[in-house]
């Protein structure tokens, strides 16, 4: 449970918004000795469902989230295959169930964030591959971004520019702005060269995939 005041210092917002907030009925609340209280959860869903939250306080951890190389990033979300879905959201449900280090609290409100993104626009970028993401962050529960791969039991219409069915999906979870366009923009230099383009398409075994990535990073100078 948490006070008005650290409801408020989570999301990064004032008291009395919070107070607006609860009186709106945006956010339940406890009334408890006069005073309202928050769950924990809710705040968390609201911070994920809003985007909000101060970016990171201290200019360490910036670089440090910076500093991790796509390898690392891959490796602690994992590489999967066979993964069940036939349209667009059942295939995000499955992939995401798959990711390594996500905290089943924040699963739900996390996927109706990459589903809100899907609906601005698709991320698949062409090939056969798509980037889904959350339009906002994690801050404060998310130290570290996440990257995963899922490979599609059965290829869908995913809405990529080039009308090409997805069966290749990366996931990505980030702390922060600055670090998620960071990842995103590496991600982009390495699909680009056909070695590490070429065991993603052809669905190469996890070990090649990841020491593929290991040594197009190092052509490119983007390891950590």
């Amino acid at each position: 449970m948490l006070s008005v005041r650290e409801a408020a210092e989570v999301l990064g917002i004032s008291q009395k918004t919070v107070y607006r907030w609860i009186k709106d009925g945006r956010v339940p609340s406890h009334r408890l000795g006069g005073q309202h209280f928050l769950e924990r959860s809710e705040v968390n869903n609201l911070l994920i469902r809003e985007g909000l939250g101060p970016l990171p306080d201290t200019a360490q951890e910036t670089e440090n989230n910076e500093d991790v190389s796509l390898h690392e990033t891959l490796t602690k979300g994992g590489v999967f295959y066979r993964i069940g879905g036939t349209t667009k959201q059942e295939a995000l449900r499955n992939a995401l169930n798959m990711v390594k280090g996500v905290d089943e609290t924040i699963s739900d409100p996390l996927f109706q964030m990459f589903v809100a993104r899907e609906e601005l626009a698709s991320t698949g970028i062409g090939d056969h591959i798509a980037i889904p993401h959350a339009r906002g962050s994690l801050v404060g529960y998310i130290r570290q971004p996440i990257l995963s791969l899922s490979f599609l039991e059965t290829p869908i219409d995913y809405g990529a520019l080039d009308g090409k069915p997805v069966y290749a999906l990366f996931l990505l979870i980030s702390p922060n702005v600055r670090t998620h366009l960071r990842i995103l923009a590496r991600l982009s230099f390495c699909l680009r060269t056909p070695e590490f383009k070429q065991a993603i398409l052809s669905q190469a075994s996890r070990e090649t995939i990841l020491n593929t990535l290991v040594q197009t990073e190092a052509r490119l100078g983007l390891g950590s």
